[in-house]
């Protein structure tokens, strides 16, 4: 199985060099699933015949399914082209104006390769001959790598393992307690054949069909459009920030009708009142407070402050969902005594994975306060997001307040106290995990939850599983860095990724976060008072909906909503969220369950067939096909 995952997370790779840092025609790695995993289980699917004569069967094709959504989602533009900048960015860029040498004293050696030429290559590339597979082998000094790689390496195993641990902490209380739905999960289920009761033969469906054939259509217009513009499309998006052009209306900006095929189709799957939720407090709350605020005059940077509350509301959730597993979390470290009927590994490897990630960032130099600070921020996102996809199969990346897990312990504490005495340690540890926190490396988490919901379903042992996720991490870390690292070398990162002396995007992140991090060491930034509030108000509203809902069952809005309002939730997925409750609406209304179970297979086409026709076709067209034919870029 790891064989077969592994040939194909190679392929995926270099579908990804060409796709996302030589023509910025297709992000495959950074869609839900990752296009490269879907694809190949529906190859595999499609050879399922021949590979079971070699003991190759459907248990193993989602094995292989689950191994390949986490290792190709690492290599992605939110997730390892995110943090291999950071280390050689604040070297190269350094210069008298930026003042940035001052702050190299603070990131330790061992975490970043040295060598002025090893650093300049990997921005200029270097004067060895380009071009072939040798090239990627030869022109990179891995010598030089090897050792931070390998350090980083087992921080990601360690972080990626606590996670895990978390995830099968939660798993039998979501899935045998409240019985939520994966529907991520669900989706390769269905395809793969193990849910014939609800879904008969969706292969042999015309209604599936039918799904796939009109977003293909829709797909196809758009194509033809990006051609020759006088052939009519639906487009991407419709801006309708024009319509609010006048005081107070102008609050309203920005509004955007977003043609996200795949969030039509899952929203089908999702619980109406998350749905309504979303779309309730997406526009009678958070836009409510934008007019409001302008009607009456409010003048204040920020305001609403929507990810500063998103991000208190992730916290308040994660405190909710902890509160309602406390027993099974006692049971877990009850076992390190010989004490229920719980296996003590669970706890052991919770504290082991611990242990690694306070261990590496203290070794860093950061402060241990400011350290699980952070970490708390940074774990309630996770938690919340996990249960958010557990419960709708939500999917985007974008349910994040960017930024905040950093943010917010400057808010709160300012720049002063957490470099007390001079020492900018703790401040250049958050610096060199923007890629933690401005990306999704935390958000991983969800894969972990849906593999272990996938193995329970198709009846493989939970530790295999776990093992395939530990696996998943190294494999795909490691691919990715061969595959980045040596493009790199052989062309140069300043003009990946549509740089052209500069780098592309991740380089310029990397630079701000930099930037950020000089300005702080030649003046504090003092704590900030409004940010701060509104943590505390989202915190409290997401607290309040959760006993509102647990004194009045029939209450409508929902936790998960609040934090999906204020996200992309509400920004980039209401339009879609609210013709699908419609339509969800209506057929339950006029047919119940048994016409809800009958259209599924459209909504179900309508997701595989965007995937395909835009994720898979358009994306390798537009990918490979050479210049002229990445007009219509695949994001995700």
């Amino acid at each position: 199985m790891l064989l077969v995952g592994l040939i194909f997370l190679v392929l995926a790779n270099l579908w990804v060099r060409q796709g996302a840092l030589l023509t910025l025609a297709a992000q495959v790695a950074m869609a839900v699933p990752p296009v490269p995993a879907l694809v190949t289980l529906l190859v595999l699917l499609a050879g399922l015949r021949v590979l079971r004569r070699v003991g190759f069967g459907r248990r193993e094709i989602l094995g292989v399914y689950a191994f390949l959504t986490l290792a190709v989602a690492l290599t992605s533009g939110a997730a390892m082209r995110f943090f291999l900048p950071a280390l050689v960015t604040p070297y190269y860029f350094a210069s008298a104006e930026n003042r940035w040498a001052q702050f190299h004293k603070f990131i330790p050696d061992w975490a970043v390769p040295h060598g002025d030429e090893v650093i300049r290559q990997y921005f200029e590339g270097t004067d060895l001959p380009t071009g072939g597979i040798s090239a990627w082998f030869t022109a990179v000094p891995w010598g030089a790598w090897l050792q931070p790689l390998a350090i980083w390496l087992a921080f990601f195993v360690g972080f990626y393992g606590l996670l895990l641990c978390i995830a099968m902490v939660f798993r039998p209380i979501w899935e045998e307690g409240e019985h939520l739905a994966y529907p991520m999960a669900e989706f390769p289920l269905m395809l793969a054949g193990f849910r014939q009761k609800t879904l008969h033969g969706v292969w042999t469906n015309p209604i599936f069909w039918s799904g796939v054939l009109i977003v293909g259509l829709y797909h196809l217009f758009n194509i033809f459009n990006a051609f020759n513009p006088a052939i009519p499309a639906l487009g991407l998006s419709t801006p309708l920030s024009p319509l609010f052009v006048e005081h107070p209306l102008t609050a309203l900006q920005p509004l955007t009708i977003e043609y996200r095929p795949e969030i039509f189709g899952i929203a089908y799957m999702m619980p109406s009142d998350i749905v309504a939720s979303t779309l309730i407090l997406y526009f009678g709350y958070f836009k409510g407070l934008a007019l409001g605020g302008a009607m009456m005059g409010v003048d204040i940077p920020g305001y609403p402050f929507d990810y500063p509350q998103a991000m208190g509301g992730f916290v308040a959730l994660a405190l909710v969902l902890i509160y309602g597993a406390r027993h099974r979390i006692v049971q877990v470290f009850a076992a390190l005594g010989g004490r229920g009927g719980e296996t003590p590994w669970l706890a052991i490897g919770f504290i082991v994975s611990t242990a690694v990630v306070l261990g590496f960032w203290l070794i860093f130099g950061m402060k241990l306060w400011i350290l699980l600070v952070y970490l708390i921020l940074l774990l309630s996102h996770s938690i919340g997001y996990m249960r958010i996809r557990a419960e709708t199969g939500f999917p985007t990346w974008w349910i994040k307040p960017l930024n905040q897990e950093r943010d917010m312990v400057i808010n709160f504490f300012g720049t002063e106290r957490l470099a007390a005495g001079g020492n900018f340690s703790s401040l250049a540890g958050l610096e060199v995990q923007n890629w933690m926190y401005r990306g999704y490396f935390a958000q991983l988490v969800a894969y972990q939850a849906e593999a272990l919901r996938i193995g329970g379903e198709i009846k493989v042992d939970r530790k295999q599983i776990a093992s395939l996720m530990i696996w998943a991490v190294i494999l795909g870390s490691a691919v990715s860095w061969w595959m980045h690292i040596s493009t790199a070398y052989e062309l140069g990162s300043n003009v990946l990724e549509g740089g052209t002396t500069q780098g592309g995007t991740r380089v310029a992140l990397m630079t701000q976060a930099y930037d950020q991090l000089a300005s702080w060491m030649r003046g504090p930034a003092d704590p900030q008072r409004n940010p701060s509030i509104a943590f505390a108000v989202g915190a409290a509203v997401v607290i309040l909906l959760a006993v509102l809902r647990r004194l009045f069952l029939q209450f409508p809005l929902h936790p998960s909503g609040f934090v999906m309002a204020l996200t992309g939730g509400g920004s980039i997925g209401w339009a879609m969220l609210l013709l699908s409750l419609i339509i969800k609406t209506i057929v339950l209304r006029l047919g119940g369950m048994r016409l809800y179970n009958r259209l599924l297979p459209f909504f179900i086409g309508v997701v595989v067939g965007h995937y395909f026709w835009s994720g898979t076709v358009w994306a390798l067209i537009a990918s490979f096909g050479g210049e002229g034919f990445n007009k219509l870029p695949v994001w995700f």
